[in-house]
């Protein structure tokens, strides 16, 4: 098979499992409450949301220069703005795309070396790791005595009825773990000492690579506390996006602000799912969450997950649409 037609099926097989996804979550719920609350949604909280993602991305632009004249290298502010929405409309069609689409137009626009680009962007993305893995981490310490309670009610208790119940079966489950664990471990220790060019631990190797080199900008990085503030208001700005939408249907506008961290931080791994736009993975996640530890009714879990996803992507495919639009006459300028 060749690689673009590889490519393409995997985005495919990737979209049918988040429009499956979609399906499964919503199936059996009242549709037309869905759409009345949809209909019937406080607008002002979601444009203030739109608002402060429109920000996030600006100011996304503005790290990101900081990042490219560490390389020695002069872009400007707006042309890197551009570039970052342009990545975020070429996400929405083909995940991690963004990446490759930002750099590449950004070095046609500005003439800088695209190789010089791409190592700014995996920086960035290093940083982002450990700023949401932090995320997880403080949601999972302020929420610490409630999740444990819900784990206990929800899995614990309930697992362990049936273990006592059922000992046999469960210790021999026990022991095909332990064994396909220890002979998966094995087999990945023999294929990382022995990679295949163009194979997965390959690619695995090359990308722990690129994410040492990234750990390597940070750490030679010059104003490395503007970088860390930009990044605080970034991802600052990101949680308001997530928590100014729970005002807008009545049915969530009673959460916390640490219940925004969890969604925040449930959303961010529904994106980072390999799915164009998020698609499905964020809703699934998303409504789950809702439904599960806030208990949160079917409906109105959907009809926020929609109202956050949707907001997001329409600055997305706006500001995307207009910044390509920029760049290519930019672009046409360079060249003549």
């Amino acid at each position: 098979m060749r690689p673009a037609v590889k490519r393409y099926f995997r985005i495919l097989l990737f979209l049918s499992v988040g429009v499956l996804l979609l399906y499964l979550i919503t199936h059996g719920q009242d549709v037309e409450l869905i759409v009345q609350e949809l209909r019937q949604a406080n607008y002002f909280w979601i444009f203030l949301a739109m608002i402060c993602a429109v920000i996030s991305h600006f100011l996304r632009a503005v790290r990101w220069n900081r990042l490219i004249r560490t390389m020695g290298y002069k872009t400007s502010t707006f042309q890197t703005f551009y570039a970052v929405m342009t990545g975020y409309l070429a996400n929405l069609a083909v995940p991690r795309m963004g990446e490759v689409t930002r750099c590449l137009t950004l070095s046609k626009a500005s003439k800088t070396p695209f190789n010089a680009l791409a190592g700014t962007v995996v920086a960035e993305r290093v940083f982002d790791f450990f700023t949401i893995m932090a995320i997880v981490f403080f949601t999972i310490v302020f929420q610490f005595s409630f999740l444990r309670s819900f784990i206990r009610r929800t899995f614990l208790d309930p697992a362990i009825q049936k273990g006592t119940e059922n000992w046999i079966p469960l210790v021999i489950g026990v022991v095909i773990a332990i064994l396909l664990i220890a002979g998966l471990f094995i087999f990945v220790r023999y294929r990382q000492k022995n990679p295949v060019a163009s194979g997965f631990f390959y690619k695995v190797q090359r990308h722990f690579k690129g994410f040492i080199n990234g750990v390597k900008t940070i750490k030679r990085m010059r104003g490395k506390g503007w970088f860390v503030l930009h990044s605080i208001l970034i991802w600052g700005l990101y949680y308001l996006t997530v928590y100014l939408c729970f005002f807008a249907i009545p049915a969530t506008s009673h959460l916390s602000p640490v219940a925004g961290f969890t969604l925040l931080a449930v959303g961010s791994l529904g994106i980072l799912a390999p799915v164009p736009g998020g698609i499905g993975t964020y809703h699934f996640l998303t409504i789950i969450t809702l439904r599960e530890l806030y208990e949160i009714a079917p409906e109105p879990a959907t009809s926020y997950a929609y109202i956050a996803h949707a907001n997001q992507v329409a600055v997305n495919i706006i500001l995307g649409i207009i910044s390509w639009i920029i760049l290519s006459f930019q672009q046409k300028k360079n060249n003549i």
